[in-house]
């Protein structure tokens, strides 16, 4: 069987617009990412961006989910001690979410991606995406900790994420704050203190 080649330049020229379209996103909304925006701002024709995605709203879900790559995993050694002491682990997981938060870009996709799952299937895949996302990165240390007594054995990543997360969205969304490194702390310490046995 041949293998098919992928043309760099096509590879470089996606990256671009989907680069582009983020951009927009960040800067005006959903409404700002245009087939010929994206072209203009990306350097391209516009009928190049129709190639790639014949339907805006393909080209607005490309923008958005460029804008929530997963979280990177924690370093070997917080792993390792994350079950008996889970806190580390999950602090580590919950300050990467809490500098997204605080990125314009990363604002910007989150609440397109909030506002628009009531409407859009695409739009809800996108925020189960990202709820999966962050469940997952932090259940390896929850299901420890609940295993080693250090969390009540009713607690599962979906409960903690819920205590934990939410402060987080509240602080930066409805308050205005930014998330820094304390506050994150802090909400962590509060969700490890509630759900203890």
């Amino acid at each position: 069987m041949r293998e098919e080649r992928v043309d760099p330049r096509q590879v470089r020229s996606r990256e671009a617009m989907v680069a582009a379209a983020t951009t927009l996103l960040t800067e005006g909304g959903l409404d700002a990412v245009t087939h010929q925006a994206v072209a203009t701002r990306a350097g391209v024709g516009r009928a190049t961006v129709y190639r790639h995605w014949p339907d805006v709203l393909g080209l607005r879900l490309a923008a958005l989910e460029a804008g929530m790559p997963p979280l990177a995993p924690a370093p070997e050694d917080v792993r390792a001690a994350s079950g008996a002491e889970p806190r580390a682990e999950l602090v580590h997981y919950l300050r990467q979410l809490g500098e997204r938060l605080d990125d314009a870009q990363a604002g910007a996709v989150l609440a397109a991606v909030l506002g628009g799952a009531q409407y859009d299937d695409g739009m809800q895949h996108l925020r189960q995406t990202l709820l999966t996302q962050i469940v997952d990165a932090l259940r390896p240390a929850i299901t420890a900790a609940v295993d080693r007594g250090r969390l009540r054995d009713d607690v599962t990543a979906e409960t903690f994420a819920m205590t934990a997360v939410g402060p987080l969205v509240y602080q930066r969304f409805l308050v205005g704050a930014r998330l820094g490194h304390d506050t994150v702390d802090a909400v962590v310490d509060a969700a490890l203190r509630a759900w203890a046995p």
